[in-house]
């Protein structure tokens, strides 16, 4: 039998009781929890972070910058004593081959020894590799999906007033017995020269008196001028139905309109509730009815006519308020409500000239209208408009609303004196656009600084929304209708400004079209073809990072 002498003895003792250290390190490393120690080569001991510690630290770098800092602390530790572990494999290794050189008696050992040497080194490489994954997954957890932006130095809420958090306008007053008093309060310019009728956070119709901004859950409502032709439109004793239902006003549903509630006093296939007066039209205008409406059965009936004979006609279900047929051409819309009531409308859009009119009707689905079926209208209306827009009260004569224009002062706000300065600024904002048809200029201007030429924040096309500073512009893809959407506008010294809307952004470096040009204020309009509301209003005159503003509110 063969014998080894007792420095082989002790060699090939010492690789075995190395290679088992590093299986147990390895297993204290990768299965133990919080921190472990392990044996080194010489015997000492070193302390530091299990796998499973690293891999906690790793996860709550994603809440806290601070401490994925920390997580690839303990990672850069946990790779220092990988490399540790790889210096004692190696070490291993060395020891199982001087065996194998000194004994060649002991081949059978020493190979043993070398495969154990082999299996721990490819541990410690293990090891390593882990370390180094958690290092980069904390590096990686250091770069924070969501930054907070600095605060504004232009702030608008327009949540519920015109009031700034920040920027400059002139100080509100207010006049006691004749006596002006300065107020500490800023705010923005709000004109329209007439009433206007707006649905409160309530739900309920009030009425704006001029001057007066419109605040709804939306934000503040804009809206173009419009005409209601529908005369006497809350005084039903005044419509002009047909003698086959009866009449009775009352307030109802959600929003407390006056409502008429018409009763088929005789069965009947059809019932006229109101029409409107007539209304002039060219080839290709556009004429709309709209109302909020309900019915006890049936169906409900919006109706044109061209110089009195029928053109077009919607039918609705009088229940849930589901569009059923229509003929002409027309488009429409239909959105119920939690009441009962659904708001309607259609437009015609004229192939002939002639005089229009719009009517709103009681049918049945088949056959004839029971007596005593009953019906409501409420909020009627008749415009020369592509668009239903906020209800128009009338009298004995067709009543206007005219524009919505918010003004802000140029100076110190828009970040400039001249359209060409070089300037870093960002402007953002909430957005909802409810309603949008294709402007006939092609195009809508919502929020602008004229004359600046050209500094264009927000235009509205059929499917771009775009931002203009030279004679084109950066523009994301939009979908109308959208609702509480924010939308951003970079702009920095290189006269490249990048647009963002919707998870997307596109940017364009180009100059101004007139470099001298000077912002008479900073404006927010309205336009007839598109009914948005605006909310959140704010400028930086400096550069966000792309996770501040990905992280906008």
């Amino acid at each position: 039998m063969a014998t080894i002498d007792d420095d082989l003895a002790k060699a090939v003792t010492e690789g075995f009781r190395q290679a088992q250290t590093d299986i147990a390190n390895q297993d204290l490393i990768l299965a133990g929890t919080g921190d472990v120690t392990v044996t080194l080569a010489d015997g000492s001991k070193k302390t530091g972070p299990s796998w499973s510690k690293l891999i906690t630290a790793a996860n709550a770098a994603g809440t806290s910058a601070a401490a994925a800092a920390t997580s690839a602390t303990n990672a850069k530790t946990s790779e220092t004593n990988a490399n540790s572990s790889k210096t004692a494999a190696a070490t291993s290794a060395t020891n199982a081959k001087t065996s194998e050189t000194n004994s060649k008696t002991s081949e059978t050992n020493a190979k043993t020894s070398e495969t154990n040497a082999k299996t721990s080194e490819t541990n410690a490489k293990t090891s390593e590799n882990n370390a180094a994954a958690s290092l980069a997954a904390a590096q990686l957890l250091t770069s924070v999906p969501y930054e907070e932006a600095p605060y504004p130095d232009v702030w608008l809420p327009l949540n519920d007033s015109l009031k700034l958090d920040a920027g400059f306008a002139p100080y509100d007053t207010l006049t006691i017995s004749g006596k002006v008093l300065e107020l500490p309060t800023k705010s923005a310019a709000f004109t329209r020269s007439t009433t206007a009728t707006y649905i409160d956070k309530s739900g309920v119709l009030q009425t704006a008196a001029i001057n007066e901004p419109r605040f709804e859950r939306e934000g503040l409502l804009m809206e173009g001028a419009s005409v209601n032709y529908i005369l006497n439109s809350n005084d039903p004793t005044k419509w002009s139905n047909n003698g086959t239902i009866d009449k009775l006003t009352i307030t109802d549903g959600s929003t407390q309109a006056v409502t008429c509630q018409g009763t088929i006093n005789t069965a009947t296939g059809s019932a006229q509730l109101h029409a409107s007066s007539n209304i002039s039209v060219a080839i290709g205008d556009a004429v709309t009815l709209s109302a909020t409406a309900k019915s006890s059965l049936g169906r409900l009936r919006l109706r044109f006519t061209l110089d009195g004979t029928q053109v077009a006609e919607a039918y609705f279900d009088g229940i849930t308020g589901a569009a059923l047929t229509s003929s002409g051409g027309v488009t429409y819309t239909t959105t119920p409500g939690g009441d009962g009531y659904s708001y309607i409308s259609v437009t015609f859009t004229a192939t002939a000239a002639g005089n229009v009119s719009g009517s709103f009707w009681f049918s049945s689905t088949s056959g004839n209208l029971a007596v005593g079926s009953v019906v409501y209208y409420q909020t009627i209306q008749c415009e020369k408009n592509p668009i239903a827009t906020s209800y128009i009260p009338t009298g004995s004569a067709a009543t206007t609303r005219t524009v919505d224009t918010l003004d802000l002062q140029a100076s110190g706000n828009v970040g400039y004196r001249l359209s060409g300065d070089l300037i870093n600024r960002v402007v953002a904002f909430e957005l909802s656009v409810n309603r949008y048809v294709q402007p006939t200029v092609g195009y809508a201007d919502i929020v602008t600084c004229p004359g600046a030429r050209n500094d264009i924040i927000t235009r509205l096309t059929a499917s771009m929304m775009y931002s203009y500073r030279g004679s084109s512009g950066a523009g994301n893809s939009v979908a109308y209708a959208f609702s509480q959407k924010i939308f951003a506008l970079s702009q920095d010294v290189t006269d490249t400004i990048t647009a963002y809307f919707n998870g997307n952004s596109n940017a364009k470096t180009q100059g101004p079209t007139v470099a001298t040009g000077a912002a008479t204020s900073l404006r927010i309009q309205s336009n007839s073809y598109v009914i948005y509301h605006i909310r959140n209003f704010r400028i930086w005159h400096r550069l966000l990072t792309p996770n501040q503003i990905k992280g906008l509110r």
